[in-house]
This record gives C-alpha cells, sequence and structure tokens, in this order.
C-alpha cells in the first residue's frame, strides 16, 4: 500500500500521540516514576570516535531505556530507528535549531521525527538568546519568542508533536524593563502547548529551585535535564557527574526533593546530560548509577 505525503503525517500524528499520552490515569494512583535516559551530546566525541550504532549498544548495556539526540550523524529516520528498535532503546526528545519550526519546515521536522519514533523537539537556550542584529528592546525579541513558540506548537500538534524549550541560566538572569525573567515572562504568556524542558543543572547554578518551576508552570514537561551544575561562594559553573557537584563548596541539585514534585508533574523522562567527558563512557555510567542508588531505574 502507498501512503503519500498527507496520509503519512496523519497517520504517524496518530501513533505519535497514542505513544505519549499511553498509560493508566486513575483518582487515587501514585505518579509514575520517569524512566532514564541520556543526552547523547554527553557522548558526543565517542559517538564520532566508535559511531552512533556501537554507542548506542553500550548506552543500552548500561541500562538507559532512551536517548535524546542532538544531532544524527547523517543518518535517515528509518535507519535511526531500526538502530533504536535493535538495541530496546526508546527515544527521549531530541535538540534542534529554531529555524525547524519555521512554518515552511515543521511538516518536514515532523516527519522525519516520527519517522524514528520522536515526538517531543526541543531547542535549546542559544537558539533563542536575541540575536545580535535586533535592534529593538529585549522585551519586543521576547514578545516575538512567545507568539512564534505559540503559532509554532499549534503547527506541531496537527502532526501529533510537540514543542518547547531548554534552559540554562541566562534565562534566569535576563529581565525584562519590569524587572520580570525572560523565563518566567515566556511560560507566563505561553500556552501549555509548549513544553518547559528545564534543565536542574543550570537552574540550580542560577540560584532558582527547580521544583519551583513545576509548581508554578505545571503539566508542562515530558522531559527533565539531570544535570549537577554546582555553585557556591567563589565556585564557577560546574559540570560534574550526578550526586557530586564538584568542587568543595559547590550547591548541588537536591534530588530527593526533586524526584517527589517531577513525579507529580508528570515528567516522563531524566535525560542525563554530562557536557565533560565526551570522550568516554565514565560520566553517563557513573550518574546512572547515581540514579539506580537513588532507585530511579
Amino acid at each position: 500500500m502507498q501512503l503519500n505525503r498527507r496520509s503519512f503525517l496523519g497517520t504517524m500524528a496518530a501513533a505519535g500521540a497514542s505513544s505519549m499520552f499511553s498509560g493508566c490515569c486513575c483518582f487515587g494512583c501514585a505518579p509514575k516514576k520517569a524512566e532514564v535516559g541520556v543526552q547523547l551530546y554527553s557522548i558526543r566525541t565517542y559517538i564520532k570516535k566508535v559511531g552512533l550504532e556501537k554507542a548506542l549498544a553500550d548506552v543500552a548495556k548500561i541500562g538507559y531505556k532512551g536517548v535524546q539526540f542532538a544531532g544524527y550523524y547523517g543518518f535517515k529516520a528509518a535507519e535511526l530507528k531500526k538502530m533504536l528498535d535493535d538495541n530496546g532503546l526508546k527515544t527521549a526528545g531530541t535538540h534542534v535549531g529554531r529555524g525547524v519550526f519555521e512554518k515552511d519546515n515543521m511538516a518536514k521536522t515532523c516527519e522525519f521525527n516520527l519517522g524514528y519514533g520522536n515526538n517531543v523537539i526541543i531547542c535549546p537556550g542559544g537558539g533563542n538568546n536575541v540575536p545580535k542584529d535586533w535592534s529593538k528592546p529585549r522585551d519586543d525579541w521576547w514578545k516575538f519568542l512567545v507568539e512564534f513558540y505559540n503559532e509554532a506548537a499549534e503547527r506541531a500538534a496537527k502532526y501529533g508533536c510537540k514543542i518547547g524549550i531548554h534552559n540554562h541560566t541566562w534565562e534566569f538572569d535576563q529581565k525584562l524593563s519590569d524587572g520580570t525573567t525572560v523565563w518566567d515572562y515566556f511560560f507566563s504568556n505561553t500556552t501549555k502547548n509548549v513544553l518547559m524542558e528545564q534543565d536542574v543543572g543550570w537552574t540550580t547554578c542560577a540560584g532558582y529551585d527547580p521544583c519551583e518551576q513545576y509548581k508554578k508552570y505545571p503539566g508542562r514537561a515530558i522531559t527533565l535535564h539531570a544535570k549537577e551544575n554546582g555553585m557556591g561562594k567563589g565556585v564557577k559553573q560546574f559540570d560534574a557527574i550526578l550526586g557530586q557537584p564538584g568542587k568543595p563548596g559547590a550547591k548541588g541539585v537536591d534530588w530527593d526533593k526533586l524526584f517527589p514534585v517531577s513525579d507529580a508533574d508528570g515528567v516522563k523522562w531524566y535525560v542525563v546530560e554530562c557536557e565533560r567527558h565526551s570522550d568516554k563512557l565514565f560520566a553517563i555510567e557513573e550518574s546512572f548509577k547515581f540514579l539506580r542508588s537513588k532507585g530511579r531505574c
């Protein structure tokens, strides 16, 4: 049977929506714990050395249930899906540039992602910062972004996909003319269709409580970036292994406080990201062991 483009997207949209929202919802049930995946950026140098296929097999051997992409290494969607299926791995989203959310690109973006089993598409922080050639006030840029993401989320939903943003520290540091952080402005003015992928390491690094973000903006998160960027007096940001904030005096994520809050909010994936040690598996192995010691995997 042959499918035209429209039929394909309609079919995949239904499948994508089904996979995203599958599961039992019942009154009085305990929240389901998130599964544990890994952002493949964590082992970017290792992947270039051994190849994506072997790297995925190694990730599965550690015990991870899913992966989040940050680039596709030249593979087609069907090839990615086969590698994932061969290793019993699910998708825990992807990171992309904001341009793929443009009106003329959305259909192609969703078709590719649904083709390898993914329907959660996230743009990380840098793709949302004020462009160098932007001559208007910062307030106007964020008004534009709010409108852009609201419209893009509607377009993505037609294909069965969800889009959103991922934070670093600057979304909390940068403020609008009335003193509102750009983070709060964005999530106060976008619809719930726009996802919040919180990097709890960066949030902690900025001096904010990750738990409060789920309370302020409930039901916006499918994925959570599990990272340890410790901060303390005289300590700069430091990307460390989960449960090991790093330098003396560094403040790490309060994981025991975070787990029940994120579960209650419906977070489906803890996506481990370690920006250092990208040429080996060491950091993601130790981070997985930490989450396992906490009964998370």
